[in-house]
């Protein structure tokens, strides 16, 4: 057997001098999109790329190979492509710089919520995170492969529709892991047949995590709505359209709905317009009553009047239904709508149907057999129909009322002054809250005790991200901020606030805050074979951040090269300590991708490529020797910032360019 490599859609090996996969008939020269990574590309020197699943305004998702474990895994690329865009031919991504601000804070907000998910990696129900790293100016998140099918596809294979015996027996767990998630602080958003997968063992999984903004129309991303499955309060990013975990219960009963019915239910935003959603036991007979009702007021298109938590719906949808008539009494309640009075027979008992939970009512009634209802007199009809009322009895029962309603207004009218002030701020409160990410937290809520000035109670901000706090309490506080160098925390993270947790301050209060500018320096990284923006990223990773690109003015060398690294004038090697407070700045010298470079002789290349080895901290660095010393570059004014990302002076956030 000769040479074999993998298919990159099933991750099989075949041999290589085929084309098309055995296993699942993937051409290997079937084109690519060019935005996205090239298939066989591997990553962090441990993950083989392969081809693109799915992609969102958030990123995209990739079959992938995890060379040190044998296994297959699905990758997941931080990409949204509103905001930023794919180097020619490179996995790198460039940000554009008007772009750079959300581009960071949004990877924040993805890095925070791969995070939580990692730390469910235990629950059987949710895909597990099994490693998270940056590179390529992006993040990337590997999860482990789902050997299963969508619940779509489930559906389709079982006649569109599952009983509800089957759903009673799959869904609990995942109802469970629901409920845990959002104990945890994070809102799915997305809950659909599209993101729910049924494995080879019948256990049902949750897919699809994405940060809030890609799950909100208007939001500041590209966003990704299931129609059908999204909340009435998705389709908008304004304050009042709040989202929670009532948000998931809309979702979860969608869900319910095409699992029971077969059908997919008519959209919200339709429904806004004209409700006309059947009830599930109207297009499925064997649906239990009550489970019907309950799934329709989860459907609910009002936020407020609908199921609030994961937990009452599944309380609801399994308890015991509600008391069913005896059919010898609905019998009677039919016939006294007829203009034939009954008379002579009584009704014919029925057997209610044998159910569990109904069994209590047919010991009952099989030790008391029926009794024949009670029908007045042929000649007591009219007098019984037509009676005959005082004067007295006509009055007396509508003063009553009138006194009870007057009493009614009057409380009324005292409670509405007496709060009126309060109401108002509360009602302008709750106008400016809403749920905006995946990581739900407690906002301060505004009192207006003493009627003037509203009061909050400071919340712990210590561990969080500066760049998202500020955006986050903007309303409620002012922010000096000091910047210092923390070797033990990531960029952009506040250390140390000057207000106590849960201390009232008021409204508009100047918070001061220490915030890290991560490391304070690391050891230079060598340069040989790295690209531009990749010895970039080298250097972040390195910790160095106080550094400046420049052209090269050399006209030799490799294209979107670094070609000498310097401070204060003077040549530096790889392998040297670099700190951030170092008042001259390292200046990376390169040449640009479009650079022309002169053709070198066999002789010429062999002299450039001559190679002094020097030993510096155990870090063994080539440097190519000249015959001729280059020319001075000196220090060109930049009028329009770079496509690359350019560290800014201010801190990054987390996860942007180091290590998980």
């Amino acid at each position: 057997m000769g040479e074999r490599r993998f298919c990159y859609r099933c991750m099989e090996k075949f041999d290589m001098d085929q084309h098309i996969c055995p296993h699942c008939g993937f051409d290997d020269k079937t084109p690519h999109n060019a935005m996205y990574i090239t298939p066989g590309t591997v990553l962090r020197d441990r993950y083989l790329v392969g081809v693109l699943l799915e992609y969102n305004g958030e990123g995209a998702t990739y079959m992938g190979y995890d060379i040190s474990t044998s296994c297959k895994v699905m990758l997941r690329e931080y990409m949204p492509i509103n905001l930023c865009t794919r180097v020619k031919d490179r996995a790198t991504i460039s940000v554009n710089y008007n772009n750079l601000a959300k581009y960071k804070a949004f990877m924040a907000e993805y890095t925070e919520l791969n995070k939580s998910l990692a730390r469910l990696r235990n629950n059987s129900n949710i895909t597990p995170v099994l490693d998270m790293f940056a590179e390529n100016n992006t993040t990337y998140t590997v999860f482990e492969y789902i050997n299963g099918v969508k619940m779509l596809d489930h559906l389709k294979e079982n006649a569109g529709e599952l009983s509800w015996e089957q759903v009673s027996k799959i869904f609990p767990p995942l109802f469970t892991t629901i409920g845990i998630l959002h104990n945890a602080g994070i809102i799915h958003r997305a809950i659909s047949p599209e993101t729910v997968y049924i494995t080879d063992k019948g256990e049902l999984k949750l897919s699809g995590f994405c940060v809030s903004a890609v799950r909100t129309a208007n939001a500041g991303l590209e966003y990704e709505l299931f129609k059908g499955y999204a909340a009435p309060e998705q389709y908008s990013a304004s304050s009042s359209s709040r989202q929670g975990s009532w948000t998931d219960v809309y979702g979860v009963c969608a869900l319910l709905y095409r699992a029971l019915t077969g059908c997919m239910p008519v959209d919200s935003v339709t429904r806004m317009q004209h409700d006309d959603l059947c009830e599930p036991a109207m297009l499925n007979k064997s649906i239990p009553a009550h489970v019907s009702r309950v799934i329709m007021e989860g459907m609910n298109l009002a936020g407020r009047d609908r199921i609030q938590t994961i937990t009452e719906l599944v309380t609801r949808l399994f308890e015991q239904p509600p008391t069913v008539r005896p059919a010898f009494e609905q019998a009677h309640v039919d016939n006294s709508y007829s203009n034939e009075p009954v008379r002579q027979a009584a009704p014919v008992y029925q057997q209610p149907q044998a159910q569990p939970q109904q069994q209590y009512y047919e010991q009952q009634y099989a030790q008391q057999p029926p009794q024949q209802p009670y029908y007045p007199p042929e000649d007591d009809y009219d007098e019984y129909s037509y009676e005959k009322v005082n004067t007295v009895d006509r009055i007396k029962v509508p003063i009553i009322i009138g006194i009870l309603l007057l009493a009614i207004l009057l409380i009324i009218v005292v409670f509405f002054m007496q709060n009126f002030v309060k109401h108002d701020d509360e009602e302008s409160d709750f106008s400016r809250s809403s749920i905006s990410s995946n990581i739900v937290t407690t906002e301060p809520e505004l009192s207006t005790e003493d009627g003037s000035q509203p009061d909050t109670d400071m919340p712990d901000l210590v561990g969080k991200f500066f760049t998202l706090t500020e955006e986050k309490y903007k309303d409620y506080f002012k922010f000096e901020v000091e910047y210092e160098y923390d070797n033990d925390s990531d960029p952009d993270v506040i250390l140390e606030q000057d207000i106590q947790v849960g201390e009232t301050v008021a409204q508009g209060t100047t918070v001061k805050l220490r915030v890290s500018k991560g490391k304070e320096g690391g050891t230079i990284p060598p340069f040989e074979g790295l690209t531009v923006s990749q010895y970039e990223n080298e250097l972040r990773k390195a910790g160095i951040t106080n550094y400046s690109k420049v052209k090269s003015s050399q006209s030799w060398g490799t294209p979107n090269s670094i070609t000498q690294l310097m401070v204060d004038a003077k040549v530096v090697q790889p392998g040297t300590f670099y700190s951030n407070k170092d008042s001259k700045k390292l200046i990376v010298y390169y040449l640009p991708e479009d650079a022309q470079v002169t053709p070198q002789t066999t002789t010429q290349a062999t002299q450039a490529q001559q190679q002094v080895v020097t030993t510096t901290e155990a870090v063994i660095v080539t440097q190519p020797v000249q015959t001729d010393p280059p020319p001075q570059p000196t220090e060109p004014v930049q009028t329009d910032p770079p496509p690359i990302i350019i560290e800014p002076t201010e801190p990054q956030t987390q996860g942007e360019f180091g290590e998980w």
